[in-house]
């Protein structure tokens, strides 16, 4: 078959990435005696970066991060980016699967680069992702459509040829941006529509085919 791609988001929709996200953030707010905020509070928080998760949580308290205590979060974050991190299951076997079927995958993350890797190699799932931009790696982020034109650049895809995968607006809104097909996946951290919405992993393969099966 012609060349094809499945682009994933990262936190939310490969991997359960709240606790290690909301622990880092109560962490930060423990410095300044702020009371923590409980993982159903972060995780519409989730989706935009590490720093704009900071400053959500400051803002929750009524407050605002300084430049030290942002430098603080990222690298105490980094220290624990896979402490209670894990995919979802049923994850890995769709990533074999898309892989198998000759599918290229990339991933479109606005989290760090260097965390974004990390915590793949952790997982085991950096075998699937030659391709990886993370939210620091172009002056673009979701939703901006240029983040996402980036990484199909960079895997020498058309964007006909492409489908993003994410459980969050900005995933939706960032292929929108590019004419990209989309699967919004409901097992993460945000609301949205995409062009077919799935459930469970199970089902993100036969979701694929079917919006390829359309070109």
């Amino acid at each position: 078959m012609d060349a094809k791609a499945v682009v994933f988001d990262l936190d939310g929709t490969l991997i359960d990435s709240l606790p290690d996200l909301a622990a880092a953030l109560n962490r930060s707010l423990s410095r300044h005696d702020y009371p923590p905020l409980s993982r159903s509070d972060v995780g519409p928080m989730v989706g935009d970066g590490a720093k704009v998760l900071l400053q959500k949580g400051y803002a929750a308290r009524g407050s605002q991060p300084t430049a030290e205590d942002e430098l603080i979060f990222l690298a105490d974050y980094e220290a624990h980016v896979t402490d209670l991190t894990e995919p979802y299951a049923g994850v890995p076997e769709a990533l074999a699967r898309l892989t198998a079927l000759g599918y290229q995958l990339g991933l479109c993350t606005n989290k760090p680069e260097v965390s974004a890797r990390k915590v793949l190699a952790a997982l085991d799932l950096d075998r699937f992702f030659p391709v990886v931009i993370g939210g620091d790696a172009t002056p673009y982020r979701k939703p901006d459509p240029r983040h996402l034109a980036a990484v199909l650049a960079a895997m020498s895809i058309e964007k006909d040829q492409a489908i993003m995968v994410g459980d969050h607006a900005n995933d939706m809104a960032t292929a929108a941006g590019l004419g990209v097909a989309t699967i919004f996946v409901s097992w993460g951290y945000g609301q949205a529509n995409g062009t077919i919405t799935i459930q469970s992993p199970a089902a993100l393969v036969p979701a694929v085919q079917s919006i390829f099966a359309k070109d």
